[in-house]
């Protein structure tokens, strides 16, 4: 069953986080007695369920309180009591006080009572004669955003509606292949998102949106198609508000990077790109004139409401021989160093990369000048996410230092739409604000944000008629636990809990492969099996089931099984991960020399792939060839430190050549990896050995001790402790050690114990 934020347990959410939102004014606190959300001066919009009011008490005598509503001066709840820090009215009554609030302020008073003390606070909020009207669609994805890749199915897609008790339901989910941005035309007709169709991560999908949509393959289109086949990620399209043209962001090149940090779990941005729209009328692709300069990245377009111009951000764009890239986001293996310095500049923030927002007109597709709008550029900052209001009135975007997409200090301003003066919203909290979405009636923006940590949150704000706006309004309902809920949008229609998207584009081969997949994460190996056995014998055409399949053999280490299938998979395709797995299965099969063939040309066609070069090392080291281990293991913990074992066989390998302190930093890393249970015990063990010979005993003694706690029949670890012991001086612990090694069939501590006992 699936845990969600209720607020009988939002306490500790909320009392930590809304400290962190800056207020205009500052909530009024008395005696020990402080209210966390919501905010003074929140505005709710008329068709919202009721909200829960959560606060804080500093005085531990008191474990009881009193809500009490007044309007304007008017008293109309009357000490309603709660043992919870928290209250949230009935529908009933807060149906009321809606009613009865128009155009005034409710005025909410907590009193805390007890025998001894007392405490109060009140807190101001308003009910906007303005209704949201229309339901929000949203992806809920866990994180870090390397494992939802992984576990494709674990994302959802949602629809919910402000004013229902309810939950949002669930639209889209299970589907075994990356589906992602979407958008949806002014109108709530048609729907558009980015999927992955057939292996190709620029595949489109455009559809009526109805109780059933169907994302049919003649629904799809190919942005690789204009590129003449050549890999395109079709980085934030967006479908025009008459639905007859998208545009996109092709001939790309990003930045896409994890990071190991939950919050922000990945750097993702495009430094190249030019826009192009696709006439769904015409079937046609065309560069869009004034947006399509190769020396700059034009990317993360938005259509104005009227559909005559496009804001998109902009920046000077970074070439092949800088960033080893030609397209996409991962480079060829010959140019695999130069990327690595490349992205490693940005990840460190020593190079930055900072957008501005222009508009073009569009005329009906020949494009024209595009210029900057005032506000949004050239103010030293990235500006980001344009979004236009309905009214075409405002312009609200993000600003950050430097790049787009999940940047903690993004904050949302909001300008003129031709520009001017950007004021920053007054919803914004402490931690990244982004993916906001106007309203259909250019009255409400909903928005993302990790007020509340990791795991991204939906708010809403009101926005005035002036452009100014109100503290945020929570979404609770719309929270799902351990999922960032995110890339929300306003879908113009009335709100129905029957709507579904089916995927019929998908093969049959993609689901059962993805199934097996899911399986085999799962710790389901039979049904896995099953799957991909499947998958063979229906696609036999096909090499990722031969693979998948012969994964798992080598996994049961049925060798020669495993070895047919890799032979079968080669035989179809000549991928890196084929080579490398066929290379494990002959070095288990003491086919050395085979299997570093296999390995070498792995490590050509993918230099960039650090597994290949790990198991090079791992048989140079088993044929004591330890130059060459060396070698290849160095190069595998360049390319990703982040492998336990390969860290594992540098220290054997380092060990072996005698260099002491190199060894004991590869297995400390090892060790600080979350290894396997089973490498637990060699790691302990050799990095105390390594110890002893850098004359490190204590250390080496704490090593042989976790040592003896993972493998306690093991005598080695009782004998080195009592090698470490004897040189501290400590005979008589010294002795007991190696006693219990003796008794324990070890012939070196019966040796070491006759030498120092004569």
């Amino acid at each position: 069953m699936r845990k969600t934020l209720l607020p009988g347990i939002a306490l500790v959410v909320f009392a930590a986080i809304f400290y962190s939102i800056p207020l205009k004014e500052n909530i009024e606190i008395t005696n020990t007695l402080t209210i966390t959300y919501p905010i003074n001066n929140v505005v709710f919009p008329a068709d919202i369920t009721a909200p829960t009011l959560v606060w804080q008490e500093n005085n531990k005598e008191i474990n009881k309180w009193q809500v009490s509503c007044y309007i304007a001066d008017s008293l109309a709840v009357k000490n309603v009591e709660t043992s919870k820090p928290n209250w949230r009215p009935t529908s009933d009554l807060w149906e009321m006080l809606i009613q009865k609030a128009a155009g005034k302020t409710i005025t909410v008073k907590i009193d805390g009572v007890s025998k001894n003390a007392t405490s109060q606070a009140e807190v101001s909020l308003k009910i906007s004669e303005d209704k949201v009207e229309a339901p929000i669609f949203y992806r809920a994805v866990p994180l870090p955003f390397k494992f939802a890749r992984e576990n494709l199915k674990k994302v959802r897609w949602h629809l919910g509606d402000v004013s229902n008790e309810t939950k949002p339901h669930t639209v889209l989910d299970h589907v075994p292949v990356c589906i992602n941005c979407h958008s949806f035309t002014p109108d709530g007709k048609t729907a558009a998102m980015d999927v992955d169709a057939h292996d190709d991560k620029g595949a489109y999908a455009i559809a009526e949106l109805e109780r059933k949509t169907m994302f049919a393959e003649d629904s799809i289109i190919h942005w690789s198609e204009f590129q003449d086949g050549k890999f395109t990620y079709g980085l934030l399209s967006r479908i025009s508000p008459d639905g007859r043209y998208v545009v996109s962001t092709l001939e790309d090149c990003e930045i896409f990077t994890d990071r190991k940090e939950l919050e922000y779990s990945q750097l993702f941005f495009p430094f190249k790109g030019i826009l192009v729209v696709y006439d769904r009328l015409k079937k046609q692709y065309f560069e869009l004139e004034g947006a399509n300069n190769k020396d700059l990245v034009q990317s993360n377009p938005c259509w104005s409401p009227d559909g005559k111009s496009i804001y998109f951000t902009r920046t000077k764009a970074k070439h092949y021989a800088e960033s080893g890239i030609k397209n996409g986001s991962v480079p060829r293996p010959e140019d695999a160093d130069t990327y690595r310095k490349f992205e490693n500049s940005y990840m460190q923030r020593d190079s930055l990369m900072k957008f501005d927002i222009y508009k073009i007109p569009f005329n009906e597709g020949k494009g024209g000048v595009a210029k900057p709008v005032p506000g949004a550029s050239n103010n030293g900052y990235s500006n980001y996410f344009p979004k236009i209001s309905p009214d075409g009135k405002w312009l609200v975007f993000c600003r950050a230092e430097s790049f787009m997409l999940l940047q903690k200090d993004s904050k949302l301003f909001i300008t003129p739409a031709e520009g001017g003066e950007a004021r920053q919203l007054t919803c914004n909290t402490n931690n990244m604000n982004s993916w906001h979405s106007w309203s259909p009636n250019s009255k409400w923006l909903v928005f993302a944000t990790k007020a509340f940590g990791p795991y991204t949150q939906l708010f809403l704000t009101h926005i005035n008629d002036d452009g100014t706006d109100s503290p945020p309004v929570y979404l609770e309902k719309f929270s799902f636990d351990k999922h960032a809920n995110n890339i929300p949008e306003f879908v113009n229609i009335k709100y129905n809990k029957d709507i579904k998207i089916v995927p019929e584009f998908l093969s049959d081969d993609e689901f059962i492969v993805r199934n097996g997949e899911i399986k085999q994460k799962e710790g389901d190996l039979k049904g896995a099996f099953m799957a991909f056995d499947k998958a063979v014998k229906k696609f036999p055409e096909k090499s990722e089931p031969y693979y998948k399949r012969g994964r798992i053999y080598l996994k049961q280490q049925q060798y020669a099984l495993a070895l047919k299938d890799f032979n079968q998979a080669i035989k179809i395709d000549r991928e890196c991960n084929y080579f490398i797995s066929r290379g494990i299965t002959r070095m288990r099969l003491n086919e050395t020399n085979e299997a570093l063939r296999d390995l070498t040309k792995a490590s050509i066609i993918d230099p960039s792939n650090y597994k290949s070069y790990t198991y090079m090392g791992v048989i140079y080291q088993n044929k004591e060839q330890y130059s060459k281990a060396l070698l290849n293991l160095e190069k595998a913990v360049k390319l990703f430190e982040g492998d336990s074992y390969s860290q594992y066989y540098l220290g054997l390998a380092s060990y072996s050549s005698n260099q002491w302190n190199k060894a004991n930093e590869a297995f400390s890393k090892a060790l600080q990896l979350n290894p396997k249970k089973s490498l637990m015990p060699l790691l302990y063990e050799m990095r105390g050995t390594t110890r002893l010979k850098l004359g490190n005993f204590s250390a080496a003694i704490d090593d042989f001790n976790n040592t003896i706690k993972l493998s306690p029949n093991d005598p080695a670890p009782h004998y080195l402790k009592g090698k470490a012991q004897l040189e501290l001086g400590d005979r008589e612990s010294a002795f007991q050690s190696l006693k219990q090694a003796s008794s324990m069939g070890s012939q070196k501590a019966r040796a070491l114990l006759r030498q120092h006992s004569s």
